[in-house]
């Protein structure tokens, strides 16, 4: 089979697998020579999908999005990009972080301290 027969027919059987109708059997009977490779991928396809909790955005989420790309749209293509930094990249976001990454460092570096001294001054053991 080739892979992009392969793709179409695992992209198929996924949107099946959301919507619930996901038919195993009839793909393996549709491709009977190609049920080797097929069969333990759409077998695998079924486990994540069980596995695996269905995500849905928030409808606070596509109100903004749906907002956001009709301001992008009522600009046209050739507006202005936007300037605003991303929340990720604030000044505060990125001090934060460096923050924590030093205490998590200075917290390592006592557990290594501590159980070294910890070793070192165990009394010896009184032998009787």
């Amino acid at each position: 089979m080739n892979e992009k027969m392969m793709t179409a027919l695992l992209a198929a059987h996924a949107d099946q697998l959301v919507r619930g109708e996901a038919l195993e059997a009839e793909y393996l009977a549709l491709f009977p020579e190609w049920s080797k490779e097929l069969e333990p991928m759409l077998a695998l396809a079924r486990q994540i999908k069980e596995t695996l909790p269905l995500v849905r955005p928030s409808e606070a989420f596509r109100n903004r999005l749906r907002q956001e790309l009709s301001n992008v749209a009522e600009k046209g293509p050739d507006a202005e990009p936007s300037t605003e930094r991303p929340r990720w990249r604030q000044p505060w976001v990125i001090g934060a972080a460096a923050l924590g990454s030093v205490i998590s460092v200075a917290s390592a570096v006592g557990v290594i301290v501590y159980r070294r001294r910890a070793k070192t001054s165990k009394p010896a053991a009184a032998t009787g």
